[in-house]
């Protein structure tokens, strides 16, 4: 399993949201300049997170978005199965069968308890479990500067002989 940008996005939105006092309303692109993320991407997610019972939006000059619940009382499986659909590794795991071998496959147990064990892990992992970092903003200079970092020195020219 892999979470999509769509995922990932989400749970960026929603870690933001949770260090915000519980009655104050986020901008969508407060969220995002805040989190890195798409304006017009996370505009499309919201709603999806709106229907998952994730946040709610007020509406208006003022208006905005905030957390439905408290940061402990929502789950990373909340988030992902708000946007991505349920947990799934192997489509052996989905309500469908997946082949005509499915009756005497002998993984199919071992994809059954590791799908159980990820889907506990997320919806026992909440927002209020994650360390609270001291908050920077990422400037293109500091961007610039961390991935000049990570790129290799330009070799040095070589003499002719």
């Amino acid at each position: 399993m892999q979470i999509s940008r769509a995922g990932d996005y989400a749970l960026r939105a929603i870690i933001y949201l949770s260090r915000q006092a519980p009655e104050r309303l986020a901008t969508i692109g407060e969220i995002a300049r805040a989190q890195q993320v798409p304006h017009a991407f996370l505009a499309k997610l919201m709603p999806m997170l709106i229907r998952g019972r994730v946040v709610v939006s007020v509406q208006g000059p003022k208006g905005g978005y905030r957390l439905a619940r408290r940061p402990g009382e929502i789950s990373f499986l909340d988030v992902l199965q708000a946007i991505e659909g349920p947990i799934s590794l192997v489509t052996c795991q989905d309500d469908g069968g997946c082949c005509d071998f499915e009756p005497f496959c002998t993984m199919n147990e071992v994809f059954a308890q590791a799908q159980r064990r990820l889907a506990e892990f997320f919806r026992t992992t909440t927002f209020a479990d994650l360390p609270v970092q001291p908050c920077c903003t990422l400037t293109d200079e500091k961007l610039q500067r961390g991935l000049a970092e990570l790129l290799p020195a330009p070799a040095a020219p070589q003499e002719k002989r």
